[in-house]
């Protein structure tokens, strides 16, 4: 007996015809439209390691096998970014992570700047005069080193003197 099928512009479509294939629903290569199983099916292209947070994960696997592998890819070292020994790549902390060959001064405007240095501690020095009452004091020293003088800011403070000068922060000799 043949059906006609208004989709096929009318022609018959025989309603008993087979449509060979595989028609096992767990079988790798399932085919929905199958009506005949034809001995196609495929049991292990499908099969695989299906975690992926396995190191040998198989995006195109759709039944897990059991072969899930998780040592393989670790790697062994320092976890924690605060550690001046992170290991971006290192999957498990081995226990080695240290936290001060990384310390130092990071200011390049330091005198004791470390290049080296990625973490800082705080010891940054910044010689200078550090004495307020000098013509030199710098407010941003944190040493001194020696350079501190008193002359140059050195003068008469008195308004009404012939040698009045406005600029002096010492007070020298005056003229009246």
């Amino acid at each position: 007996m043949c059906i006609c099928d208004e989709e096929t512009g009318g022609s018959p479509t025989p309603e008993s015809m087979p449509v060979p294939g595989c028609n096992d629903i767990w079988a790798c290569n399932y085919d929905p439209l199958a009506t005949s199983n034809d001995g196609s099916c495929d049991y292990l292209s499908c099969l695989g390691c299906t975690d992926e947070a396995a190191c040998n994960y198989d995006p195109a696997a759709i039944y897990n096998d059991g072969t899930c592998d998780y040592a393989s890819c670790s790697v062994n070292g320092c976890t924690n970014p605060s550690a001046c020994n992170f290991d971006p790549e290192a999957t498990i902390n081995d226990g080695s992570c240290e936290y001060s060959s990384c310390l130092g001064c990071t200011d390049e405007n330091a005198a004791n700047y470390d290049p080296t240095a990625t973490i800082d501690n705080s010891s940054c020095d910044y010689p200078g005069c550090i004495i307020p009452t000098a013509c030199n004091y710098d407010s941003t020293a944190t040493s001194n080193d020696g350079s501190c003088e008193y002359s140059s800011c050195a003068g008469c403070m008195v308004a009404d003197a012939c040698n009045f000068d406005p600029e002096a922060t010492i007070s020298d000799l005056c003229f009246m």
